[in-house]
């Protein structure tokens, strides 16, 4: 991404580390809430329990779903680079 600073590049980071964060919250607690709310109902899929399969498959779709929500809505693609100046920042050096 074009005309980002260094610390905008770093807050954007964070943004993108705090989105992924909640995306794997959202998918522990579909896990532990459709396993748990579907223990009580007795049911099978594939010789296997409802709540195993229904967790376990929504999980990996709701999962597949979030990433693809990532990159396309959170995710930027940029250099670390400070490619105006065509110097080099490192984060030691910002510390």
């Amino acid at each position: 991404m074009h005309g980002m600073t260094y610390r905008e590049k770093f807050v954007q980071m964070n943004r993108e580390a705090a989105a992924t964060g909640v995306a794997v919250a959202l998918v522990a607690a579909f896990w532990w809430i459709s396993g748990f709310a579907l223990e009580k109902i007795n049911f099978t899929l594939f010789s296997m329990p409802g709540w195993f399969v229904v967790s376990c498959v929504g999980s990996l779709i709701l999962s597949a779903c979030a990433a693809l929500f990532l990159v396309k809505k959170v995710y930027k693609n940029f250099s670390l680079q400070d490619d105006e100046d065509g110097e080099t920042e490192s984060v030691a050096e910002t510390s």
